[in-house]
C-alpha cells in the first residue's frame, strides 16, 4: 500500500508542474524571454540551464554582424576600414593581399558614394558583374556620382571577350609536343615579282634624241597577285611521308603606252632610234603610238619524302626532306607601233608593227630542305622551312614580228643550262580543333638561270626590214627573279 501511494504522490506532482508550466507560458507578455530558453525542459531547471535573453538561433544580436559579415563601422575580410586607404588586405596567414583585384587610384570616389563592391561569396567586385570590378571600383563604389555602374560596360565587354576567347582557344589535346601532322592543306597565295628583267628602252621621242619614253621598267611585274597552293600528305611510317605539291596560276600582267603629235615623232629600238637607217622604218617609226603589254605566268609541282623528328622536351620539332621539282614560267611582251594612214603606194594604209617575243622555262631537278618549329603554346606553333636545288632549264624563244608593208617574220630558238631554285618561308599555325588548323606565312622564292621575255628583245633589225642584216636568232637564259609574298590557308587532317 505504502509502495502505491508513493507512485500516486509522483504522478501527481509532475501534473501539477506541467499545468503550472502551460499557464506561464500562456500568460508571458509580448517580447518576454521564450519560455524555450528556459531549459530543455522549458522551466527554471537550474542556473546551469539558463540562456541569456536575445535573437533567434541564426540571427545576429543589435550591434553585431551576422556570421560573415563585418560589424558596422568595420570593412568586409579583405578591404580596408574606412579611412584607412583602398589597398588590400593582408592575409597574415599568407603575407599577400587578399584580394589582388581592388583598385589602385585613390582619387576615385570613397565607398560613401555607392554601394560597396561584394560580389559573389564575400568576395570583392560588383553584383551586376558577378566578378572583380576592376578598374571601376577596387573596394569603393559599383556607381559614380551621377548613380552610372562602373562595371556594367567592363562587364559586358568581358563577357563577350570571354566567349570569343573560349571559342578561338587553340586547341591543345595531345599537349604542347603534338607532332606535326596534317593529310591536306589548301591555300592563297599572294605573291610579288619584286626582281626580274633589267631596262630595255623601246622608244624615243624624236630621232636620235635620246629622249626614251618608253621602256620595260614602266612594264614592271612588281604588283601583288594571287595563286593558289594544294599539298597531299601520304604517310608511309612512323614520322615520315610523301608529299604532293602544287602552287601557281599567278598570273602578272602590266601595260604603259606613249603617243605623239601628229605627224608622229616615236622613234623604236628595231631603228636604233630613227638612225639606221636615217628616219627609220615606215612600219615602226615616226609613229603616233608606240605600246608595251608584258604578261608572265608560274606554276610549280613537287613530290618529296619528308622525315620528322622531335626533341624530348618538347620546344623543338622538325623534318628533313628531299625530293623532284618542277617549275613552269612563261613570259610575253608585245611592242606595238601604230602611224597615220599614209603607207602603201596610195597612201593610204596604216602603218604599224607587232613585236611579240615568248619565252618558255621548264625546270626539272632535285632538292633538299628542312623546316624547324617551336611550340609556342598547345595548339600554336611558330617555325622555318627551307627548300633549294639544282635544275635543268629547258628555255625555249619565239620571236614574231608582223607589219603592214613586210612579210611576218617567226624566229625560235631552244637552249639548256642549270638553273638554281632556293625557297625560304616563316609560319605560323593554329590549330581550331582536331580536324581544323589555320596556317600563315611568309614566302620569298629566288629562281636564277631563265629567259625572260623582257631580256629577249632583239635590238637588230631583221633582213625584211634592212636587207643584209647580221640578225640571228638567240635566247638569253642567265636572268633572275625574286618572288615574294604572304599566303594563308587551312590544314585538314581526318
Amino acid at each position: 500500500m505504502k509502495l502505491l501511494k508513493g507512485w500516486k504522490l509522483r504522478i501527481l506532482t509532475g501534473l501539477a508542474l506541467a499545468s503550472v508550466g502551460g499557464q506561464l507560458q500562456g500568460q508571458m507578455m509580448p517580447g518576454s524571454m521564450d519560455p524555450s530558453m528556459l531549459g530543455a525542459g522549458g522551466g527554471p531547471m537550474g542556473p546551469a540551464s539558463y540562456r541569456i535573453p536575445g535573437p533567434p538561433p541564426g540571427m545576429a544580436p543589435p550591434g553585431m554582424a551576422p556570421p560573415g559579415m563585418a560589424p558596422p563601422g568595420m570593412a568586409p575580410p579583405g578591404m580596408a576600414p574606412p579611412g584607412m586607404g583602398y589597398g588590400p588586405q593582408m592575409d597574415p596567414s599568407m603575407g599577400m593581399p587578399m584580394n589582388p583585384n581592388m583598385g589602385m587610384d585613390p582619387n576615385l570616389p570613397s565607398a560613401g558614394n555607392g554601394p560597396e563592391c561584394y560580389g559573389p561569396e564575400g568576395g570583392q567586385g560588383c553584383p551586376d558583374c558577378g566578378g572583380p570590378c576592376g578598374l571601376g571600383c577596387g573596394g569603393r563604389a559599383c556607381t559614380d556620382m551621377f548613380g552610372r555602374d562602373r562595371c556594367g560596360l567592363l562587364g559586358a565587354i568581358g563577357g563577350m571577350l570571354g566567349q570569343c576567347r573560349g571559342k578561338l582557344r587553340p586547341y591543345g589535346e595531345g599537349g604542347i609536343a603534338t607532332q606535326r601532322w596534317f593529310d591536306v592543306y589548301a591555300e592563297a597565295m599572294f605573291l610579288t615579282r619584286t626582281k626580274g628583267a633589267s631596262n630595255f628602252n623601246t622608244s624615243s621621242l624624236g630621232a636620235g634624241s635620246g629622249n626614251y619614253v618608253l621602256g620595260t621598267d614602266q612594264v614592271d611585274l612588281n604588283q601583288a597577285q594571287a595563286g593558289l597552293s594544294l599539298q597531299l600528305n601520304i604517310q608511309t611510317g612512323p614520322g615520315s611521308n610523301f608529299e604532293v605539291v602544287y602552287f601557281g596560276l599567278n598570273d602578272w600582267d602590266a601595260s604603259a603606252q606613249v603617243t605623239s603629235p601628229p605627224p608622229g615623232s616615236l622613234f623604236s629600238f628595231i631603228s636604233d632610234f630613227g638612225v639606221t637607217p636615217s628616219g627609220g622604218f615606215d612600219d615602226t617609226d615616226r609613229s603616233l603610238v608606240h605600246s608595251l603589254n608584258y604578261s608572265s605566268k608560274l606554276n610549280n609541282g613537287e613530290i618529296n619524302f619528308r622525315r620528322r623528328w622531335a626533341e624530348p622536351y618538347g620546344f623543338y620539332q622538325g623534318s628533313f626532306l628531299m625530293g623532284v621539282r618542277y617549275l613552269d614560267l612563261d613570259e610575253q611582251i608585245i611592242f606595238s607601233a601604230r602611224g597615220e594612214n599614209n603607207d602603201t603606194f596610195a597612201s593610204n594604209g596604216l602603218r604599224f608593227a607587232d613585236y611579240t617575243t615568248n619565252t618558255q622555262n621548264s625546270l626539272v631537278g632535285f632538292q633538299v630542305g628542312a623546316d624547324l618549329w617551336y611550340n609556342l603554346f598547345p595548339g600554336v606553333k611558330v617555325g622555318v622551312e627551307g627548300k633549294t636545288g639544282v635544275y635543268n632549264n629547258r628555255a625555249h624563244q619565239n620571236t614574231n614580228i608582223t607589219a603592214n608593208s613586210i612579210l611576218a617574220l617567226d624566229e625560235e630558238v631552244l637552249s639548256n643550262r642549270v638553273a638554281y631554285i632556293t625557297q625560304l618561308s616563316t609560319q605560323l599555325y593554329y590549330r581550331l580543333n582536331y580536324k581544323w588548323a589555320v596556317r600563315t606565312s611568309y614566302q620569298v622564292i629566288y629562281v636564277d638561270g631563265v629567259a625572260l621575255a623582257a631580256e629577249n628583245l632583239n635590238a637588230t633589225p631583221p633582213s625584211t626590214f634592212l636587207p643584209n642584216s647580221t640578225r640571228t636568232a638567240s635566247i638569253s637564259n642567265d636572268a633572275e627573279i625574286v618572288l615574294q609574298g604572304f599566303t594563308i590557308g587551312a590544314e585538314y587532317t581526318w
